[in-house]
């Protein structure tokens, strides 16, 4: 079940440096734009906990200054029933906010502005009354950063004499296109605690890096991992085939590990770095891979 109305549409606007340079800029933003909103329209219906789909539909393109007009479409299960005029208007009222958002500042000073956003956001699924029992997901810290990087990122395409408007509701709202979220803001207001520890580990060799400009792969534990190399000496003679070494076999080596923890205290990154290498194991079988002795209670150990 779906429903075509006039308060699922609304749309961007690009007036556009006529006779400029780089002419793709202006389609690369309209491009980012579109998949902002599919990503975000799928975060927030699945905050609502139900049955729906929520889909794109190019619904007009103006010449003169390029506005582009969306539609989008709801694709209900029978088994829900649900106002859909009253999640259309949620998705809109969602939408906005975050693009209010972005307008409001030029960067992300503090984790407390992202907590806000997502309160207001679960303020809005909450007004649905879509969930029986009451129950509604929160965005995440990380999806609700990468959405918002979603929707900077197409601005940032732009030259400097363009101007962006988002359209909606029959109001125009001109983008502020001095925002900026960068990749070391994102793992500030991301990451809580760092915790930083070094382990002697015996890692299966699975893929080296002859070449020098990329991680080494190993199997431990049953799983793969992706090991940077900081032994430079043990490098040079690896490198001079002073020591061969190939899949199958296994170093053993002190490998730093650094670990991240969100506000939640959800491990969201984990790093390693090898260190020094102790030793080489040739031919290992898969059983004879373990933890050291001191290692096997780290976990324990640093609670």
């Amino acid at each position: 079940m779906s429903i075509n109305s006039e308060y699922n549409n609304f749309g961007f606007q690009i007036d556009f440096i006529k006779d400029s340079s780089n002419p793709e800029r202006v389609f690369r933003t309209f491009l980012g734009l579109i998949d902002f909103c599919e990503t975000t329209h799928k975060l927030l219906i699945k905050s609502l906990d139900i049955k729906a789909t929520p889909t794109l539909r190019l619904r007009e393109i103006e010449q003169g200054s390029i506005k582009v007009f969306l539609q989008t479409i709801i694709n209900l299960s029978d088994s829900e029933n649900l106002s859909l005029k009253l999640i259309y208007d949620y998705l809109n009222k969602a939408r906005s906010l975050i693009i209010e958002f972005v307008n409001k500042r030029h960067k992300i000073n503090s984790y407390s502005e992202i907590k806000e956003l997502q309160n207001r956001l679960k303020s809005l699924a909450e007004e649905t009354n879509s969930n029986p029992l009451g129950i509604y997901q929160s965005i995440n810290d990380k999806e609700l950063l990468d959405i918002i990087d979603k929707f900077q990122k197409p601005c940032l395409e732009l030259q400097a004499g363009d101007k962006l408007a988002y359209l909606v509701n029959n109001k125009k709202l001109i983008i502020n296109r001095d925002f900026v979220l960068s990749e070391q803001d994102k793992e500030y207001l991301l990451v809580k605690e760092t915790r930083e520890s070094e382990l002697e580990m015996i890692l299966k060799v699975k893929k080296p890096d002859y070449l020098g400009d990329s991680k080494w792969e190993f199997r431990y534990q049953k799983r793969i991992i992706n090991i940077k190399f900081n032994d430079s000496e043990w490098l040079s003679k690896f490198r001079q085939k002073l020591v061969i070494i190939a899949p199958g076999d296994a170093i053993k080596a002190k490998v730093k590990i650094i670990e991240q923890y969100d506000h939640e205290y959800e491990l969201i990154s984990i790093e390693y770095t090898l260190n020094k290498v102790l030793d080489i194991i040739y031919n290992v079988p898969e059983k004879q891979l373990s933890l050291l002795p001191d290692s096997k209670n780290r976990t324990e150990d640093e609670n």
